[in-house]
């Protein structure tokens, strides 16, 4: 018995730096996803308030997960399909 324990924990000791690779990678992802869609606000010409929009999605699904993503995908839709909309509506704010 004591020989299953140590050999789960030696295991999981050498499964560590596997997920820690997997865990850098996605964040290396996410940060460069960030970067090419920050590069594209400033060449379109829209304002940062847009990156509220995910933020306010947040706190929606921090309560009601179907809500926030319905949210999150609407307001979306609109800075896509009307970003002048958005434009002239937070331009007071810069």
């Amino acid at each position: 018995m004591p020989r299953r324990v140590a050999g789960f924990f030696d295991k999981v000791v050498k499964a560590v730096p596997i997920l820690l690779a997997k865990l850098g990678t996605i964040l290396m992802l996410i940060f460069t996803i960030g970067m090419v869609v920050g590069y594209l606000v400033f060449v379109m010409g829209l304002t940062p308030v847009i990156f509220l929009i995910p933020i306010v999605a947040m706190f929606v699904m921090w309560y009601r997960l179907d809500e926030g993503v319905l949210l999150l995908v609407l307001l979306a839709l609109l800075v896509i399909f009307f970003p002048e909309l958005f434009n002239n509506l937070f331009s007071f704010l810069l």
